[in-house]
Parts: structure tokens; C-alpha cells; sequence
């Protein structure tokens, strides 16, 4: 694991979802040893849209990535034994990372509150789409019904057409940072008092609670507004400078600015060396300067036109306005900012194919940093963590795996 913040604690992985997985990767990174329990059939997201179960060339690229650095082990939990192995993982281990729908655990007898009365130290981490109370609890989702069902999307799009989401899967990657930020807190917590807990993470609830969203619903909030979709280049105040907001074309590609209202006008005039537009009675206020902004994006387009965009991306650190040149997938893995801090790194798969991962977005000064690891193969640590943690004999293995149990 790249750090060491948390050796030696013991995370089982019972996701197979986004937000959860995402969770105990997290954890991972932190330094925890994460062993990730997949049916026989495999975890869904190892296969992708493939479905492919017979060949490993296709493991899929978000498999990969949510489970760079776990350990895997195969368990059939829906049989009796299965069942029984897995509460005797859970009383060796610190943390439970589980998305199932509220009460599937508690079914089989492998709840928090019947785990935790042999061992009371235990944390479980549950995440679901809405939470483990309320009406809405059963629900099954994706990512498009979550962002709809936090008001996210009623903002976003244009104003006479149908809201849209957000492109990627931003409310899930929000939902399983937080879940690994409060098991983080849970087991610091746990050093003080030396009580687990259960912690109930909602998706919606953490997209709902998402610094962005909150701005959105301020209008609402403060003074009962709505806060509807308007044109693109303003806000919702109309601060912003139109000309200047979005994404360009330039000489070599594609360049987005967003410069925050009327203060950044002197600091656009003087990067382009038009200092006189800040005289002319055409542009010499917020007002008129919108009213008139095509004429004033003409000329800002003009003046992109000559320049690639590491010459504009230079001119807008001179000058202050904020803006940041769009980069190709080849030149992000190229960026000399990820070289000068050995951001991606090159992962060799089991299959004998080389990836070349993103790293951690953190770094501690005191711990060194180790090598990513891939993400595992199906069962691949079955034997030695059910030996170590279990102390089961070579023997007693073999038996479990002529009975289909691993």
C-alpha cells in the first residue's frame, strides 16, 4: 500500500458498486489492508458489460481501478458455511465496507448489531443510494436517478430544454470519499474509546450535502428563490463577464476561462494589451459590457486566435485571470506537473499487459511512498488470508473448495 497511516487495519470488502468500492480503495491508499469478498461468479463490475467470466483479458477498466491495491477472496456467502467464515473474518478485522439493502445482513445474521456483541470494535460502513431508514430505503438506483433525486440536475442545461447530470458518476465518487473520510474518523475514534460504530452513509444525502449544491439552493434558502437554469456564461447573478467565461477555440486547441465578475474586466483588458476598451463608453461598465458582448468576444477571440495555449496559459498567470488550457488525454499523462510529482504510475496486469494508473491526489511527508499495486484476480489470496487470519489447515481448504464454498 502507498502509505502507512492505518497498517494493520483490516478492512473486508463486501461492495460491489461504485461509492462503496470507491470507499475501500480510499481506505487502501490510507494504508489499510483491504480484502475484498467476491462470489464465486466474481464481483459484477470485474466484467464489465463484457460478461465475460472465462476471459481475463477483459477484466474491466473500472474493476481495475476501484480495486488497484485489495486482496481478493472468493466466498459463497449464500450457503450456511460461506456465511459462517465470513462472521469469522468479520470478528478478526476492524472495518466492514457494505452496500447491501437495509436488512440483507441482519437476514443471515451478519448485521452490525450481531457482529459487534463478539466483537465490539468492529465499525461497519454501509452505503446505500438513500440511507438505512426512510421511505425511499429499498430503492434501487444509478447515478442519473441519485443526481435527480438531490436537486443537482434541476439547475443544469439550458433553460428551454430538459435538466441534465453531470457527465461521469460525481455523486458516488463524492458519497465514497466521504464514507472513507468518516471510517477514518470512526477508527481514530476507536483508538480513544476502543467502540466500533455503524455508520450509515446515504449517497443522496452526501450529494445533496455537496459544497456546489449548496451554493445552488442559497437563492432558496435565504430568500425563497428558485434557482433556475439560465444561459451559459452567466451566473445566476449575472457577475460574471460573458465575453470571457467558457471554452475557446486558440491557435492549437481549446482554452476555458472563468473569470468571476466585473473585478477580473481590468486584469482581461490589460492580457490582451486592449487597456483602451477600459475607456471606450461601449465596454466601461458590467451593463454595457453584456450588452455589447459580442462585440467584445470578437475581439478576446482575435486575440486567442494568434497565441497556442501554453502562450495563453502563461498570459493568464501574468495576468491573473483564471483560465487553464484543455488537454488530450496523451498530453495529461505528458504534463510535466504529473512527471515532476510521479503522479501516474505503470501497473502491470495479470494478464501480462501494462496500465498506466492515476496515483494518490495526497502525500504524507513522513511515510515514503510505495509502488500501486494492480487490482487482484478473482480469489487470488483465498488460501493464504483464510490460513493467517482463520488459522484453517491446507486440508480444511481443500474441502471448502471441492464444496463450491471459496
Amino acid at each position: 500500500m502507498p502509505f502507512g497511516a492505518l497498517e494493520k487495519t483490516i478492512v473486508l470488502d463486501l461492495s460491489n458498486r461504485l461509492a462503496s468500492s470507491f470507499c475501500a480503495k480510499t481506505l487502501g491508499l490510507y494504508g489499510c489492508e483491504v480484502i475484498k469478498v467476491e462470489p464465486p461468479g466474481g464481483d459484477p463490475l470485474r466484467w464489465g458489460t463484457t460478461g465475460d467470466k472465462d476471459n481475463h483479458n477483459n477484466i474491466s477498466p473500472l474493476f481495475i481501478h476501484l480495486n488497484a491495491g485489495k486482496k481478493s477472496i472468493t466466498l459463497d456467502v449464500d450457503t450456511t458455511q460461506g456465511q459462517k467464515i465470513l462472521a469469522d473474518l468479520m470478528l478478526v478485522s476492524d472495518v466492514v465496507i457494505e452496500n447491501q439493502k437495509p436488512g440483507s445482513l441482519d437476514k443471515i445474521g451478519l448485521s452490525y448489531n450481531q457482529i459487534k456483541e463478539s466483537n465490539p470494535s468492529i465499525i461497519f460502513t454501509s452505503v446505500t443510494p438513500y440511507g438505512q431508514t426512510g421511505p425511499y430505503k429499498d430503492f434501487e438506483y444509478d447515478e442519473l436517478t441519485l443526481f435527480a433525486m438531490t436537486g443537482a440536475m434541476n439547475r443544469e442545461g439550458l433553460p428551454d430544454r430538459e435538466p441534465l447530470r453531470y457527465a461521469g458518476e460525481i455523486a458516488q465518487y463524492f458519497a465514497g470519499n466521504a464514507a472513507a473520510a468518516a471510517t477514518t474518523a470512526a477508527l481514530f475514534k476507536r483508538t480513544l474509546t476502543g467502540q466500533g460504530d455503524w455508520l450509515d452513509i446515504s449517497i443522496q444525502e452526501c450529494m445533496v450535502g455537496h459544497p456546489h449544491q449548496i451554493g445552488r439552493r442559497a437563492p432558496y434558502i435565504y430568500a425563497g428563490e428558485p434557482d433556475l437554469r439560465s444561459q451559459p456564461r452567466t451566473s445566476a447573478s449575472g457577475a460574471r463577464e460573458p465575453y470571457a467565461v467558457g471554452t475557446f477555440r486558440c491557435k492549437d486547441g481549446y482554452f476555458s476561462f472563468l473569470p468571476l465578475g466585473p473585478r477580473m474586466w481590468p486584469n482581461i483588458a490589460k492580457m490582451i494589451s486592449r487597456e483602451d476598451l477600459m475607456v471606450n463608453p461601449k465596454y466601461n461598465d458590467t451593463l454595457k459590457r453584456s450588452e455589447n458582448r459580442e462585440d467584445l468576444e470578437a475581439i478576446f477571440q482575435s486575440w486567442l486566435d494568434e497565441r497556442t495555449r501554453e502562450e495563453i496559459f502563461q498570459a493568464v498567470q501574468k495576468a491573473g485571470v483564471p483560465g487553464s488550457p484543455i488537454l488530450q488525454p496523451e498530453e495529461v499523462h505528458k504534463n510535466k506537473q504529473f512527471i515532476a510529482r510521479d503522479f501516474f504510475q505503470n501497473v502491470d496486469l495479470p494478464n501480462g499487459n501494462n496500465l498506466r494508473m492515476t496515483g494518490d491526489p495526497f502525500r504524507f511527508s513522513n511515510v515514503p511512498q510505495s509502488p500501486i499495486t494492480t487490482a487482484p484476480e478473482q480469489g487470488q489470496d483465498t488460501k493464504v488470508i483464510l490460513q493467517q487470519l482463520l488459522k484453517l489447515t491446507s486440508p480444511e481448504i481443500d474441502i471448502l473448495k471441492t464444496e463450491n464454498i471459496i
